[in-house]
């Protein structure tokens, strides 16, 4: 028997725990004219949206969040939930947070992700620039960071996707604002160790942040598997004035130069690989917000007034889970799988973060002014894929609503 989950748009009740100011930013959310602005999109944060070059050779491309819920349905462990994948939304993916405050929720493949069906690959999301701006980019070399002119800047924006970006702005206060930029991917393929691909996931959340100060960019940071890298925004290359970021092929790791980017696991050493294939711009199809850390509220901001918001509460993983070792298509290696479980999604990845890096205050956080050569770094593992962390990282609201479950 399947477990009853009910999704009626119209009960926003148990949407997230409930906050004092509620009442009055919804309203807020409702007229870009408030005298609080506290959905206004800074325009400074657009002046300097980042651009990401795709690997030439990728083969699963960014995807829009909303049509990956028409090919999912909702699981409880391993178990299918009522709720079928054609009533899941964005309006109301947070209503299977009624079930284990949604932490063991998969949002699982209706399709055998090894037939790679064409909704998993996204083809038809490939950003679309003109050749000739590709050929001049690469024309461009290592000389990218130089500055454009006026006429130049405009022209160098890169293509527009299907899928749309998913912006979320953080006020830290003191002058301080984060741009996070969210890219989905309905499938992460795995990196290769001796000829054995390890690490394989549906869905798949990267992101990189530029954080401001005094409305000046100063840092950027850069999302790798479990860990990132932080760099000073002097340092990386920049189009005019936009940063610019690479993505490895396959599993969508970001990096802020092209070529090969080892790292060592458990059972051995394993790469990422960047080049110069399309360019896309993130900021001409976005979902953009702005986000109270403390409170654990989101606004859908004056650029994207209509953009839901409820899906970003879901408490779940966008993918299966962990395949069993009795699935065919399972295996396993040192304590590796073949196929782990989905991601998490953007408001668990430390958004309100004091240090630029993504991780626990106690682990160290090196912001590099230069773009230092590629030295392995070393992972504990992929382990069964990423879950739930520790109180420090998680979102503030997560555990409050948990408590009020128990």
């Amino acid at each position: 028997m399947r477990n009853q989950v009910h999704l009626d748009n119209q009960d926003q009740s148990r949407r997230r725990p409930a906050h004092p100011d509620e009442g009055k930013i919804h309203e807020t959310k409702a007229t870009a004219n408030n005298s609080d602005q506290k959905n206004i999109i800074p325009a400074y944060v657009l002046e300097y949206a980042p651009l990401v070059y795709l690997h030439s050779g990728e083969k699963f491309w960014p995807c829009d969040i909303a049509e990956h819920l028409e090919h999912v349905t909702p699981y409880l462990n391993y178990t299918p939930m009522a709720a079928s994948s054609a009533s899941l939304s964005l309006t109301n993916l947070d209503k299977l947070n009624e079930y284990t405050n949604g932490r063991f929720v998969y949002l699982t493949s209706d399709d055998n992700v090894e037939e790679r069906p064409d909704w998993l690959e996204g083809e038809k999301n490939i950003p679309d620039y003109p050749e000739e701006l590709h050929q001049t980019l690469l024309a461009g070399g290592n000389n990218l960071q130089q500055p454009f002119g006026t006429d130049q800047e405009r022209a160098v924006q890169g293509g527009r996707s299907d899928a749309p970006a998913v912006l979320v702005v953080v006020d830290k206060g003191q002058g301080i604002v984060d741009a996070f930029w969210f890219f989905f991917y309905s499938y992460n393929l795995g990196n290769l160790v001796f000829n054995i691909r390890f690490g394989n996931h549906v869905g798949d959340w990267e992101h990189c942040l530029v954080r401001f100060e005094d409305g000046k960019p100063k840092h950027v940071f850069v999302s790798e598997h479990y860990f990132g890298q932080a760099y000073t925004y002097d340092a990386v290359e920049k189009l005019g004035k936009r940063p610019i970021i690479y993505s490895a092929v396959g599993t969508h790791a970001m990096y802020v130069t092209p070529g090969v980017h080892p790292y060592i696991l458990p059972l051995g050493l394993l790469h990422d690989q960047t080049d110069r294939g399309p360019l896309w711009d993130p900021a001409l199809n976005l979902l953009s917000y702005t986000y109270n850390h403390t409170s654990d509220i989101l606004l859908s901001s004056n650029s994207t007034p209509d953009a839901p918001t409820e899906w970003f509460f879901y408490n779940g993983h966008w993918g299966d889970r962990l395949y069993p070792l009795d699935d065919s298509r399972q295996y396993e290696f040192a304590g590796q799988y073949h196929y782990v479980s989905g991601p998490l999604g953007p408001r668990f990845k430390h958004l309100g973060r004091r240090k630029v890096c993504q991780g626990r205050y106690s682990d160290p956080c090196v912001i590099h002014n230069w773009l230092p050569p590629e030295r392995p770094r070393v992972l504990d593992g992929i382990g069964e894929g990423e879950d739930w962390g520790e109180d420090e990282t998680d979102p503030v609201g997560l555990h409050v609503k948990q408590e009020h479950n128990e």
